[in-house]
């Protein structure tokens, strides 16, 4: 059984499988995307619990994807990851709705404590 439905993208290749492997070698069922538009068509198309966007990506960027799921949906949780360590960018990635913002480079056991700790929240 899976722990939760999970939408990845990243225009990192190399992160993007990094990323479905660990969540799925934890249980999670994971949809991998590249672009931001890619994302909204997995998020649309999948529905997931969670979805994890990379700040700066081509054709839409992750503040985008975020600020127009959110427009819709105040339910999934997201996660935002960034090589950004400045607090504005962090502030805007919250104000459009982030749950919770992670700076690359992160850890794994750091990444996968946050997905737990989303998981845990009430609505989910």
């Amino acid at each position: 059984m899976t722990k939760g439905k999970v939408v990845i993208a990243d225009d990192e290749k190399d992160i993007t499988s990094f990323l479905q492997r660990l969540l799925e070698l934890e249980g999670y069922t994971v949809w991998a995307a590249n672009d931001g538009q890619g994302a909204l068509d997995l998020y649309r198309r999948e529905k997931p619990d969670l979805v994890i966007l990379d700040v700066f990506m081509p054709i839409k960027n992750g503040i985008a994807v975020c600020d127009e799921i959110r427009q819709t949906d105040d339910k999934v949780l997201i996660l935002m990851l960034t090589g950004q360590k400045k607090e504005d960018d962090k502030v805007t990635g919250l104000s459009v709705g982030a749950d919770d913002y992670l700076t690359k480079p992160f850890g794994q056991k750091e990444l996968m404590a946050r997905v737990r700790s989303l998981f845990r929240r009430p609505a989910h």
